[in-house]
């Protein structure tokens, strides 16, 4: 069965939420993408870590990284835009753990040049996208066969 943002809609489970992982580097392309999908979409975005200061203190790092957690684990879809970060791959490990559906987006084509890549974004799970925000609405995110389950 294909999984489909608009079968999903059509079902009746509420909006689509969705939580955004990427790089400090690229906080403002995040919020324009984020905020194209929440109009133009009208998904619901689980946790907005582009609204932090970077973390000086523990405190601090503990209190980001629960609510990151936390994101992650409450969307949907998780897309990643890369380049990414420490941070980001983290969040992309708990999407992949958790069996979220995970998009990434490459906007640049980093991809295209695998000296820049790490054997994880090619899973088979993971849908790889550099085209235009609409096309979410219409792309297939396919359930995986992952290879181990809790």
């Amino acid at each position: 069965m294909i999984f489909t943002v608009k079968r999903f809609l059509l079902r009746g489970e509420g909006k689509m939420k969705f939580y955004m992982a990427s790089g400090f580097q690229n906080k403002e392309l995040v919020q324009k993408v984020a905020q194209d999908i929440e109009i133009q979409l009208g998904w619901e975005r689980t946790y907005d870590w582009t609204q932090n200061i970077r973390a000086q203190t523990i405190v601090a790092l503990t209190d980001i990284g629960i609510k990151e957690y936390e994101g992650v684990l409450n969307a949907d879809v998780v897309i990643v835009i890369l380049p990414g970060g420490k941070g980001c791959h983290t969040e992309m490990g708990i999407a992949i753990g958790s069996q979220k559906h995970l998009l990434i987006y490459d906007p640049d084509r980093t991809l295209d040049n695998l000296d820049n890549a790490t054997t994880f974004y090619f899973l088979p799970q993971i849908r790889r996208w550099n085209g235009d925000i609409n096309e979410l609405y219409t792309m297939g995110l396919e359930p995986s066969n992952y290879s181990a389950r809790l």
